[in-house]
């Protein structure tokens, strides 16, 4: 499942370079393929929760954040960002969303003694941050142009997802954590 996790991350950031080379084309114009690829990672989260070992761990938040992912693609898929404007504060939603998911989930890996707590609250401050930025500031869309926006969006999302896939807990992990719980 870590590998899946991290081909998620990949994928993410791969579609930001690919809004990046694609700057030149209005928003409607890759929003199919935007949406695809947040449901395909969405539904692709949902099932990395469920297989994943170790999901006890309180790792639910990446089951809410692909289910929101999931959701917000097929609203994108289903055409309902009516103009543009809408575009910088339905992504700055999403960022929003997932950062504040990493910032929990590092809290939880705080009291489960996890060393990569500082790395995930690092990595849930800037996107809750560059999110409450594109989501309240409606001149964003006047700064930057809209699929750049987007692929600092989805950059950010994949890194987010990237920290997940590297520090989801291995079986190992997950094994002899279940014994030691069990043994209290």
């Amino acid at each position: 499942m870590r590998i899946l996790a991290v081909l998620a991350g990949i994928v993410l950031m791969g579609t930001g370079i690919w809004c990046f080379t694609h700057r030149g084309v209005g928003f409607s114009s890759i929003a199919f393929v935007l949406g695809c690829v947040m449901v395909s990672i969405g539904v692709l989260s949902i099932l990395i929760y469920f297989f994943a070992p170790g999901k006890q761990d309180g790792f639910g938040w990446f089951f809410a954040e692909g289910l929101i992912t999931a959701i917000l693609g097929g609203l994108v898929l289903a055409n309902q960002l009516i103009t543009d404007s809408m575009v910088p504060i339905f992504f700055g939603m999403w960022l929003l969303f997932c950062g504040v998911m990493r910032v929990v989930a590092s809290l939880h890996l705080i009291l489960s003694k996890n060393n990569s707590w500082l790395f995930t609250l690092g990595v849930g401050f800037i996107s809750a941050s560059f999110g409450v930025y594109a989501f309240f500031n409606q001149t964003v869309a006047n700064t930057i142009p809209l699929i750049l926006l987007t692929g600092i969006i989805f950059l950010i999302q994949g890194v987010n997802v990237l920290v997940y896939g590297v520090f989801i807990p291995g079986k190992k992990k997950a094994k002899e954590h279940g014994r030691s719980g069990k043994s209290r």
